[in-house]
């Protein structure tokens, strides 16, 4: 059990610390389903469910990433403790997070209307590929989106609940796979 929790915080800490994995997750999901079924998940879609979908697709990768703005906002106004010992060590680490994530987030909005302009036949091609390559890649940022927050909202919780805690040590765990 604890050879299993070591090595998910193994894997969990490469994850963290290298954003570019999502890039790779993205394509082999979609790789994946591509063998799996070989269509497109917008193969069998109308032309105007195809511009529904393309529109709603940047539409919520567009307000995700308007979320990784507010949770930004969070980072650079909190002052406690914990949060500066978590800028310290790993302030590299979260600003290519949030970078990766905002650029990813543009890169699907703009890649789905990009699709949108372009998507004339009634039979899609390549495009579809790229679609089902991108909303895998904003499901995945998405998620990192969530461990984002909940990072912050965790260490602003412990230090405004620790202002009576002085003295206390402050703990960082990390796990490096390197």
């Amino acid at each position: 059990m604890r050879l299993v929790q070591t090595l998910w915080a193994r894997l969990r800490n490469r994850w963290s610390h290298h954003p570019a994995i999502d890039y790779l997750m993205a394509g082999l999901t979609t790789l994946a389903l591509a063998a799996w079924q070989r269509h497109h998940f917008l193969a069998h879609h109308s032309e105007d469910q195809r511009m529904n979908i393309y529109a709603t697709v940047a539409s919520v990768a567009a307000i995700v990433g308007g979320f990784g703005t507010a949770a930004i906002s969070q980072y650079a106004t909190s002052s406690g403790r914990r949060m500066a010992v978590l800028r310290e060590l790993y302030g590299h680490q979260l600003r290519r997070n949030w970078v990766g994530l905002l650029t990813s987030m543009l890169m699907v909005s703009g890649g789905c209307l990009a699709v949108m302009i372009i998507d004339t036949e009634s039979k899609l091609g390549w495009p579809g590929w790229m679609v089902e390559a991108l909303t895998a890649l904003g499901f995945y940022r998405s998620l990192r989106l969530v461990w984002l927050f909940r990072l912050l909202i965790d260490v602003s919780d412990h230090d405004a609940g620790s202002s009576s805690d002085r003295g206390t040590t402050i703990e960082v765990l990390d796990v490096n796979g390197d």
